[in-house]
């Protein structure tokens, strides 16, 4: 059975729907944790840096009481005062009059962050001191809270050479301070050759951000046609929209509190 070979950056200690639901398509998955020991595992690496576009240290904000809004970047809270009446209708009206307490930044970190392809170079040159085959990965799942274009920038080479489709955060809106909007962002992906086929809709707080869904537009052998047809599988974008994750009541409140458990065991 053919396999995705995951990254997923931004992701606390498992795995978001629809990959949630279909662990048995994964290969091998690299995810991120900057504060912990790294792991090279059968089925799962974890790296011990945040990722960005560039190769260093970077501030990280812990927002909320249990960081749902944690980012490398600030909040824009002076943007969000100065339209707050033209977008607090947009979405629940009642859960956007919450937004200020809702983004209280808690404390700061500093943390590690390291280019994508910076990482995706060490891990091979890791494994090929093992004695191991290099890893190729097929697929970028990317949820920053606002920083994705920052992840793409230093992706670059991934993006033009290995990836086949990417699942990533966007913003409409400008509620942190240095994010590229959304439209920004899919002009970038689609000059790299690259076709949205899939979202969410817009969601949460002032219905500002979506998950798109993109693969690539021309693959270049029936192997990556296989990988594009495997992820649509995964995704089963729905009608004209081409709409994803669309979770059940149950799943929408386990998801909830799974991410509460795993960010108190991360930062309490």
């Amino acid at each position: 059975m053919q396999k995705i070979n995951l990254i997923d950056v931004g992701a606390l200690d498992g795995f978001d729907l629809p990959w949630k639901r279909h662990q048995d398509k994964i290969g091998l998955a690299l995810t991120f944790e900057p504060n912990e020991q790294p792991i090279y595992e059968e089925k799962i690496i974890r790296y011990n840096s945040a990722i960005w576009d560039y190769d260093g240290e970077g501030k990280f904000y812990i927002i909320g009481s249990i960081g749902q809004g944690s980012s490398l970047l600030e909040p824009n809270y002076e943007w969000v005062k100065e339209n707050f009446d033209r977008i607090r209708q947009e979405g629940s009206v009642k859960f956007n009059d919450t937004w200020w307490e809702r983004t209280v930044i808690k404390k700061t970190e500093t943390v590690r962050v390291k280019r994508l392809d910076t990482v995706l170079a060490e891990v091979n040159e890791k494994l090929q001191e093992e004695g191991k085959s290099p890893i190729r990965f097929h697929f970028l799942k990317s949820d920053t809270q606002s920083g994705e274009y920052y992840v793409l920038k230093g992706a670059e080479n991934f993006l033009q050479t290995d990836c086949i489709g990417l699942e990533i955060e966007a913003f409409r809106y400008p509620m942190y301070k240095g994010v590229v909007v959304d439209t920004e962002v899919k002009k970038y992906l689609k000059d790299l050759g690259f076709e949205q086929i899939g979202w969410t809709g817009y969601m949460y707080s002032f219905n500002a951000s979506c998950d798109y869904l993109f693969v690539k537009k021309n693959p270049k052998n029936t192997e990556e046609k296989a990988l594009i047809e495997l992820i649509k599988a995964v995704y089963q974008p729905k009608g004209k929209e081409g709409l994803i994750k669309r979770a059940s009541l149950y799943e929408k409140m386990h998801h909830r509190l799974d991410k509460v458990h795993r960010f108190l065991r991360k930062f309490t």
